[in-house]
């Protein structure tokens, strides 16, 4: 029998500890920018001269070709004036050596992705990241969309150069026509699918994971669209490099599926370098530019309709978390529900009582985007007339 003065022990109550906030945090998402580069620049200079010396070592004299090239990139990437004749191409062989080392690049991107993002946000990283099938109906208003998305940030293109007086460095110019002398499916790798899914898996999924996860979904887009803006290393595009990331991470939230993002951003990136190559289809881009025709104005709301009505049937369409419910009782499942871990686009795990379905979109936002991208059209088919 215990003595009537002794008191119970103690119990203490441990308050369960809310799960730490995902990485990285602002600090560690510029770092990891950095080793991002870093990965990109070094693959890109390794493959460069590898190429490079197996068209040298065909020649009777190594060094003097070596010396060739150089000189060739210097003519190619130096401003001319108004009245000075135009730049020469870029040498044909460092052309193509900086092809194949651009699509070396994204590789090397690929495989820091696969070393890092599975360790860093762990086993269920594609749950969290959104590596999921999307859903037709978001493909479908990504496709059309796409018109009113490239015109639309052109126009924002050329306001801030002609506000700033920032111009696109030659160097970047005379890139752009390196592809004419590789396959079609290096350019593709290289310029549209490859960096459309590198960017977006780093940039959208692992970077703004942590970043509006301990920012809040506002602030993390912001600063994850900084970051994507730095990374392409070019100041004349900087504010349309960051609206664009802005926008890329919209539809990522929206459709919590990292392919719908990467389609755009393909599709973006695919169609700019396909119309430099093709000299038909870049005089018309030209003659838009011009405006020759006075129909840029009305392409632009036509553009901006465009996107926007799409972006509407996109959000009314959107990906959400819906509570699992049984289907004897017409109830929902018995137990707390399932809530995401942090702001951002993570499905429920298996096992819990939920489930990832769609709102219903607006019939009125996708007729009004068709039609936006019938007068958009009409308006492009005048450009040939």
């Amino acid at each position: 029998m215990p003595e009537p003065h002794a008191l119970p022990p103690l119990v203490t109550r441990v308050e369960p500890q809310p799960p730490a906030k995902p990485r990285p945090g602002l600090g560690e998402a510029v770092l990891w920018c950095v080793a991002f580069f870093a990965t990109q620049l070094l693959a890109f200079i390794l493959v460069t001269l590898i190429v490079l010396s197996v068209f040298a070592f065909q020649t009777p004299n190594p060094t003097q070709f070596y010396l060739d090239q150089l000189e060739g990139v210097g003519r190619a990437i130096t401003r001319t004036g108004p009245t000075e004749p135009p730049r020469p191409a870029m040498p044909s062989e460092i052309g193509q050596a900086f092809a194949w080392a651009m699509l070396a690049a994204q590789v090397a991107s690929l495989i820091l992705i696969w070393l890092v993002v599975p360790r860093r946000v762990g086993p269920d990283w594609k749950r969290q990241l959104g590596v999921r099938r999307p859903a037709a109906m978001h493909l479908l208003l990504i496709v059309l969309l796409v018109p009113g998305f490239i015109i639309l940030t052109d126009g924002v293109q050329e306001m801030f150069v002609r506000l700033t007086g920032i111009k696109q460095p030659a160097a970047t110019e005379a890139l752009n026509g390196v592809f004419r002398n590789v396959p079609v499916l290096v350019t593709f790798l290289a310029v549209a699918f490859g960096p459309g899914l590198v960017e977006e898996v780093w940039c959208r999924g692992f970077l703004g994971r942590g970043l509006c996860a301990r920012y809040g979904l506002p602030w993390g887009v912001v600063l994850t669209s900084l970051l994507f803006g730095m990374l392409h290393l070019d100041p004349s595009y900087l504010l349309i490099t960051g609206l664009m990331g802005a926008y890329l991470h919209f539809v990522y939230i929206a459709s919590r599926s990292i392919w719908v993002p990467l389609l755009l951003h393909m599709l973006n990136n695919g169609i700019a370098v396909f119309l430099t190559l093709n000299e038909e289809l870049s005089a018309l881009g030209e003659s838009f530019r011009r405006d020759e025709q006075n129909l840029r104005a009305a392409m632009d709301v036509a553009a901006f309709s465009l996107l926007l009505f799409a972006s509407v049937a996109l959000w009314t369409s959107r990906a959400q978390v819906l509570p699992l419910r049984d289907t004897t009782a017409n109830n929902e499942l018995a137990g707390s529900e399932w809530h995401a871990e942090y702001p951002g686009v993570s499905a429920p795990p298996p096992g819990a009582p939920a489930k990832l379905g769609y709102a219903a979109i607006s019939p009125a936002a996708v007729l009004l985007a068709m039609a936006a991208f019938g007068v958009l059209a009409f308006l492009l088919s005048k450009l040939r007339a």
